[in-house]
């Protein structure tokens, strides 16, 4: 945190909070300010109690960091095993990440929490896309855990490559690290013949603290281990219960680095009412947007994941995988924002119909162009960065 914040939590001043309402009172975390106490200006134990640390998967800046001690992991795989088993993870399931492990949290923390369960766990990560059909087949896999594009990139190998899906025992995917609709769910489920889960957790408070139970209505939060606020991204003001706004979210059982309104830049909205499955969990919707992320070309506003879906429909069977990048300049209003996408077969008949359909949708003009799968480099990212800033 950063020296100001630091001095405030230590003033002797400081009153004890009493009740969820009175957090509003306190001031908002930032990555910023995590980014400022690297790398243990952030730490509330002492470091001989740390036995593990991770990172934030960011690619720009100092990474933000977490601590945990042996009571921080027991208590995080206590949680987020809750979502496991909403997700239908048994002692007899077969689980395989293929996400990146080291000192990104999301693999680690979430196997510790299957394997509490009693689960085998498959630490795949990042491997060329034969290798996962292959360990798929051979070690008998029915949860896989990716990035959404991935997921639809391994359909589009598969097809490639006639693999006969019979092959595979895969009932489910738990589809998570980029925003995806409810349409492209639909898309991975409808092509890979599997259910697909929304699970949603972010390195600085822990993976995983919000999952989708089998209803789809919502992620449950796991509001005995971190509290969810909604706030205004401008203002700050708290937002009433179904409205959107920025996710803001408190630990409650962490020791080494415990975290307070922590700003995720995360929109989406408290989901009023109980969940039909019986939980009494506070719900919020999935992610809708990023804040920062909507565009503004030459005065128009433009909401990226929209216009992401628009093509998608529009293509259909012409679009070959699930990536895409939006390429933009900021503060020249001479430059051309650029759609990168792969096309099944490289036709310029599509490429200018997209192009004025676009167009027409945005009244911006695109240059989209055709990308060689290999652009997006899905055998060695687990994420693609959908918008890029030149």
């Amino acid at each position: 945190m950063s020296a100001k914040r630091t001095r405030l939590y230590k003033d002797k001043n400081l009153h004890k909070i009493n009740s969820i309402s009175e957090l509003s009172g306190l001031p908002f975390t930032t990555k910023e300010d995590l980014r400022g106490a690297y790398p243990y200006g952030g730490l509330a134990v002492s470091e001989d109690k740390i036995i593990e640390v991770h990172t934030t998967s960011g690619t720009t800046g100092k990474p933000t960091l977490s601590f945990l001690t042996r009571k921080d992991l027991n208590e995080s795989s206590k949680a987020i095993s809750e979502a496991w088993r909403a997700f239908g993870i048994t002692k007899n399931s077969k689980v395989m990440f293929i996400m990146s492990y080291g000192l990104f949290s999301g693999a680690a923390l979430n196997t510790y929490a299957i394997q509490s369960i009693g689960a085998f766990v498959l630490p795949a990560g990042i491997q060329p896309v034969k290798t996962q059909v292959d360990f798929m087949v051979e070690f008998g896999i029915d949860t896989v855990i990716a990035t959404p594009g991935f997921l639809l990139y391994l359909y589009e190998w598969m097809a490639a490559n006639d693999f006969d899906r019979s092959r595979l025992k895969l009932v489910r995917a738990i589809a998570a690290g980029e925003v995806y609709s409810n349409k492209i769910r639909r898309e991975i489920e409808k092509k890979l013949k599997i259910k697909v889960f929304d699970h949603y957790g972010l390195c600085e408070v822990n993976t995983g603290i919000a999952y989708e139970c089998d209803k789809m209505q919502g992620l449950h939060v796991i509001d005995d281990y971190v509290v969810p606020e909604i706030v205004d991204p401008e203002t700050g003001k708290v937002m009433p219960e179904g409205e959107y706004g920025e996710l803001v979210l408190t630990s409650l059982k962490k020791d080494a680095s415990p975290i307070v309104r922590y700003k995720t830049k995360d929109i989406t909205r408290i989901i009023p009412g109980k969940c039909p499955c019986g939980r009494h969990r506070i719900r919020i919707d999935r992610i809708k947007a990023r804040v920062g992320e909507t565009l503004f070309i030459k005065g128009i506003k433009i909401d990226p994941y929209e216009l992401r879906d628009f093509i998608r429909e529009y293509l259909g069977k012409s679009f070959f995988g699930g990536d895409m990048q939006i390429v933009v300049k900021d503060n020249d209003i001479k430059f051309l924002p650029k759609i990168f996408l792969s096309l099944v077969q490289n036709d310029e008949k599509i490429i200018k119909s997209l192009t004025e359909k676009i167009y027409e949708q945005t009244r911006t003009r695109f240059i989209v162009e055709h990308a060689d799968p290999q652009f997006f480099n899905r055998e060695k990212n687990n994420k693609v960065k959908f918008i890029h800033h030149e």
